[in-house]
């Protein structure tokens, strides 16, 4: 076994590309230096001072609303005389998708939703012209055509600043007056980054069509709720909205206004009204950098006491410069590539923290083992990167191909996470050239001087226990290797451990919940829905907001910050966005106060009160069951019914947990509402749990049981009346099952890959175990912490793909590089073994360790650490202990088996992964048919032989 060790490590052949590239690098160390520093510096200035700091990245949502007034106080004719002859005009275009109107006594909107890669605008400017030209709108109804976009009012500001009274009393116009002398001083300062900035207006304006006069009418309201001492207060408010321009430093900006506001304040000390920023992205995107500098601290000194303990103390202080070298230059490409700083990379760049350590390790590895054998540094490089560049190679490659299904994903969600995979694609190749080029120029000033070369200058404790617990691993392969019969038991043994590991795995997944968006366990906001009674004016509604606010200010008491409604409130529904103090500052978590507000809301007349948790992605969507039909009664009849099965309801997922239905409520029968001008009443409803993907459908099925066809007929209505919405919920389910179908095809993707790497049709899908072994640890870790197999955990197992199969990969590398210098199958598995058993328990710790601290300070990214935390240690437990036997199963086949066998072998595991996307088959079943085949195969084989 030495000798043949020491083959491999004197074999020179034919260097390599890559081998000859960290050469060539090593041997011009100051060039080297001076690129490295030139590269490390820009990066680290983009960060500081060239990358805009953004709320979230700008996104063309393809609607256009339609809205405006037609004072005539009555919902029928507003519907009947503008709102369905402008759906009517919209549906015409071949660009419109879905087209939504509702209809009230005095105002209307059409929402037309457009076919993905629409030019919203451009669309909306030919509509607005093809109503005017129709004449088919009377003259006396206002009609104004948008665009709109994400941000805190309806109209998409960026910024929104509440005037409000100094004290109590105050009416709306003199409120609307003050806000637009601000407006006006705001646009004197000409604030470069301001694109607009004015009030948002709670009055409309238009002709009475029964008098001939203008009228004004109020549409909308605000209130603005702040913390002062020991109590907090709510005032009556009017907004001013401020849009920014593209590409604008959002921070810079939020300073400048806030400044501008203060300036205002001061100059009119003496008048009766003042103003506040109540709406920014400035403060999120401050704590989540804030977040990000402190996840990679803890996560570099986890590296670094793990590297030390694991390696050596010199080589981990590599690993870290390497880590720091790696986020500089991504960040720098990220600047020169037109992204800025928001929240969504915020989040790749957090997610890189686990991924980019593996082929720094690696590599530091390969040259910390070879120092000890060897004085001469040059040759050090060359034989280590020539050990592992083919690996690295194929780890980093796979790792990224995980995320190429996210640059995919259609429609707003993909709008906003396209620069997750551009951003993690581009770390993990930062990381490989880091890797090969800069690494071997630190360990030229760190690792490999004469005094630290060579066996009698390397004393490394955790060298020697990592030895013996291989050398353990690998004793019952070497026990059994010179009986067919003992390799038969072993091999049988651990491929039944691993069946049965993945069977848990698959059992335990049964138990987790699933939620594309989940609410975190924490977080700094919560918001409270009001839904007022049908034809209640706005008159009645700010009373009832007066009493509503009470509630929640009395409720949250300390935990209260600052609260405002933007502008949003109206005569149908209200919602105010309630900020709290920081969950690093108060005792009580988001979810609690929740609950405690939902409880003091109980019994609340005049509204019905619905209070949620806002976090980074959408807000859950309520459940609605709409009747399509002109048959208003009847509808309404169905609605009441539909109203009274659904109200407290209990659901049963298929888990057998129970979760209800509440807050049930029936749409405003005073309204006019269409879908694609279908006329409809609508029944909306509520959960008493987070999961709401699993609920929205068990919940459709029940509705569906209940009210039959044939039930339907009873009203008086079609068995098709009945129609499902899920709203933002609809959205998310197609984006996810595009992941879940892309799946299937980024496996295929990366067995070519590796097919080509390998030179080989069977090892990729040997190397493609490290998947399955990683199910029990996601499954294990998501139930015991409470967490929902959600959109960040399949995140989370995007990014696990490359780190699990970076462990199968190293260890298959190795032996095939054993079995080219002649070595028996058994001796190459326990050279790989031994061999790669610290690098491949580095990296995983290391990976493990700079996540734990995510894991355990950031509530947002506790699911996703956790499916990389557990997955990683599933998996790698699994590969040290049972996947060499999987290779001396392989190797063995592949002498005995045909290649036009291993091709049927190929086709039918690829079939079955493609099945197992449609289909509910357990993970063991799959191990099972993957395994099972080729031993069948051999079999026949065999039997066709011997009747030859």
């Amino acid at each position: 076994m030495k000798k043949s060790l020491k083959k491999v490590y004197s074999h020179d052949g034919q260097d390599r590309f890559l081998p000859r590239l960290s050469l060539f690098v090593f041997n011009r160390s100051r060039t080297a230096a001076v690129l490295w520093l030139c590269l490390t510096l820009f990066g680290v200035l983009s960060y500081t001072t060239f990358l805009k700091r953004e709320g979230f990245p700008s996104v063309d949502i393809p609607y256009s609303v339609i809205s405006g007034a037609y004072l005539v106080d009555d919902a029928q004719k507003v519907d009947a005389e503008v709102a369905k002859p402008i759906s009517d005009i919209v549906m015409k275009d071949s660009h419109v998708k879905t087209v939504q109107t509702q209809a009230q006594g005095n105002f209307y909107a059409v929402i037309a939703q457009y076919k993905e890669g629409t030019d919203a605008k451009n669309v909306g400017k030919d509509i607005q012209k093809r109503i005017s030209d129709a004449k088919v709108v009377p003259s006396q109804a206002s009609i104004k055509v948008e665009t709109p976009k994400f941000g805190f009012t309806e109209r998409g500001d960026d910024l929104v600043i509440a005037v409000h009274a100094k004290q109590k009393g105050a009416t709306v116009q003199q409120l609307t007056t003050e806000a637009d002398k601000l407006s006006a001083y705001i646009k004197s300062q000409n604030i470069a980054d301001i694109k607009s900035v004015s009030t948002v207006n709670p009055f409309v304006e238009g002709v009475n069509p029964l008098t001939g006069q203008m009228a004004k009418s109020q549409k909308t309201f605000d209130r603005f709720g702040t913390r002062n001492g020991e109590s907090t207060v709510f005032y009556d408010a009017v907004s001013v909205g401020i849009s920014q321009k593209t590409g604008t430093d959002v921070i810079k900006l939020d300073d400048r206004v806030r400044s501008v506001v203060s300036d205002y304040n001061r100059s009119h000390a003496d008048s009766a009204f003042t103003a506040t920023v109540s709406a920014g992205y400035a403060h999120d995107i401050k704590d989540q950098i804030s977040e990000l500098q402190r996840a990679l601290l803890e996560g570099l000194l986890a590296v670094l006491v793990i590297g030390s303990i694991v390696i050596a103390i010199r080589a981990s202080i590599i690993t870290v410069i390497a880590m720091l070298t790696v986020l500089a230059i991504t960040i720098g490409i990220l600047f020169l590539s037109g992204l800025t700083l928001n929240t969504i990379t915020l989040f790749a760049l957090i997610l890189c923290l686990g991924l980019i350590v593996d082929d720094t390790i690696i590599m530091i590895e390969a040259i910390d083992a070879q120092r000890r054998r060897r004085s001469d540094p040059r040759e050090t490089i060359q034989i280590a990167t020539r050990k592992v560049s083919r690996a690295m190679v194929a780890a980093t490659l796979t790792a990224a191909l995980s995320f190429a299904p996210l640059l995919f994903i259609g429609g707003i969600l993909g709008g906003f996470i396209h620069a997750i995979p551009t951003t993690v694609i581009t770390s993990l190749l930062v990381s490989l050239a880091v890797a090969l080029i800069f690494i071997p120029l630190f360990a030229r000033y760190l690792l490999l001087g004469k005094k630290q070369m060579g066996a009698e200058n390397v004393h490394e404790p955790a060298a020697a226990i990592e030895t013996k617990v291989a050398n353990f691993v690998g004793k019952p392969m070497l026990w059994a290797r010179n009986s067919r019969k003992k390799l038969f038991s072993v091999g049988i043994t651990a491929v039944l451990i691993g069946v049965i590991f993945i069977g848990a795995g698959g059992a335990l997944f049964q138990k987790v919940t699933f939620n594309i968006f989940p609410p975190s366990k924490d977080s700094n906001g919560l918001s409270v829905a009001l839904s007022f009674a049908p034809d209640t004016k706005v008159s009645d509604a700010e009373k009832v907001v007066d009493r509503a606010d009470a509630i929640a200010a009395k409720t949250l008491g300390e935990n209260f910050s600052q609260a405002a409604y933007y502008a949003n409130a109206n005569s149908q529904t209200a919602n105010l966005t309630v900020n709290l103090v920081s969950y690093k500052d108060r005792d009580d978590t988001a979810p609690q106060l929740q609950k405690e507000l939902q409880n003091a809301f109980k019994g609340f007349e005049g509204a019905s009160v619905k209070v949620g948790q806002l976090d980074a992605g959408p807000p859950p969507s309520a459940f609605a069951v709409r009747i399509e039909t002109d048959n208003r009664k009847a509808a309404q009849r169905l609605a009441k019914d539909i109203n009274s099965f659904l109200m407290n309801r209990e659901l049963t997922r298929p888990s057998g947990e129970k979760a209800k239905i509440t807050d049930t409520t029936i749409a405003d029968s005073g309204s006019f509402t269409r879908a694609d001008g279908a006329l409809y009443q609508e029944v909306k409803a509520n959960f008493d749990a987070t999961d709401t993907t699993t609920l929205v459908t068990l919940a459709q099925q029940e509705v569906e049981k209940e009210f039959t066809a044939s039930k339907l007929e009873g009203y008086g209505l079609k068995k098709d009346v009945l129609k499902f919405d899920f709203g933002q919920e609809d959205e998310n389910q197609e984006s996810f099952q595009g992941l879940i179908m892309a799946f299937p095809i980024l496996l295929v993707a990366i067995y070519v890959l590796l097919a080509v790497q390998f030179r080989s049709l069977a090892q990729p899908l040997l190397i493609f175990m490290a998947l399955p072994f990683s199910f029990f640890g996601i499954a294990l870790g998501l139930y015991i912490t409470d967490n929902a197999f959600s959109f960040f955990a399949m995140l989370g197992f995007f990014a696990l793909i490359g780190l699990s199969i970076k462990n199968t990969i190293l260890l298959t590398d190795y032996a095939n590089q054993l079995r080219r210098t002649g070595v028996s199958a058994v001796d190459a598995a326990v050279g790989a073994l031994s061999e790669r058993f610290r690098p491949l328990i580095a990296t995983s710790l290391t990976a493990v360790a700079s996540l734990i601290p995510l894991a355990l300070t950031s509530p947002f990214w506790e699911g996703l650490a956790v499916v990389l935390i557990f997955g990683l240690l599933s998996s790698t437990l699994m590969v040290l202990t049972v996947f060499p036997y999987y290779y001396l199963g392989a190797e063995f086949l592949r002498l005995h088996i045909s290649r036009k066998a291993c091709l049927i072998w190929v086709a039918a595991s690829i079939a079955t992964v493609v099945l197992v996307s449609k289909l509910k088959i357990t993970p063991a079943v799959i191990a099972l048919v993957v395994i099972g085949l080729p031993i069948v195969q051999l079999a026949i084989t065999k039997k066709l032989k011997k009747r030859a």
